[in-house]
């Protein structure tokens, strides 16, 4: 609690508190402040959707995956689908293999193509929970996959290796 608390009042702090001194700031110093605005509370979480949104606007990934959360969940602001999908898909693009996972899920009902091809994306980066989902899938036969025990139980071993290497966070 005191570490929150510490990172919020350091955020609070700097000069680049003020959404009017975001000007030229630098992405990934915007996206750790924002990051601990977000975790701060409600209270602060307008101020973090407005630094992710402005972060993500000068090309960073990981700003536009938390934006994208953001806006999935309401934090900060109105939940909102459709943004939340639109940002999520480009920080997808920007090759942040959580958001390759949560696009895919927003996608299955509705583009199972897509999904499979974000699914997969993230599998390649070795995202756990996609190699886990994807081992379900081929263990089952969904998501245009052709049906495999033998590949499922392949990718299930790739989701518990990569458990124990998990990236860092975005």
């Amino acid at each position: 609690m005191k570490l929150t608390a510490w990172l919020l009042a350091a955020a609070l702090a700097s000069p680049l508190a003020s959404p009017l001194a975001q000007a030229g700031a630098d992405p990934a110093a915007q996206v750790v402040q924002a990051k601990a605005l977000m975790r701060a509370g409600a209270a602060s979480q307008p101020a973090a959707r407005a630094l992710f949104r402005q972060a993500a606007g000068q090309g960073s990934g990981a700003a536009a995956y938390y934006l994208g959360l953001m806006l999935k969940n309401g934090m900060g602001g109105a939940q909102d689908s459709t943004a939340a999908l639109h940002w999520l898909q480009l920080a997808a693009q920007r090759q942040v293999a959580p958001a390759m996972f949560i696009v895919a899920n927003m996608l299955l009902d509705s583009d199972e193509d897509k999904a499979r091809f974000w699914l997969d994306a993230a599998c390649e980066l070795e995202y756990p929970e996609a190699l886990q989902q994807k081992s379900v899938a081929v263990g089952e036969g969904r998501m245009g996959y052709a049906h495999s025990e033998e590949l499922a139980n392949l990718y299930l071993k790739m989701a518990t290796h990569a458990m124990g290497h998990r990236a860092a966070e975005p």
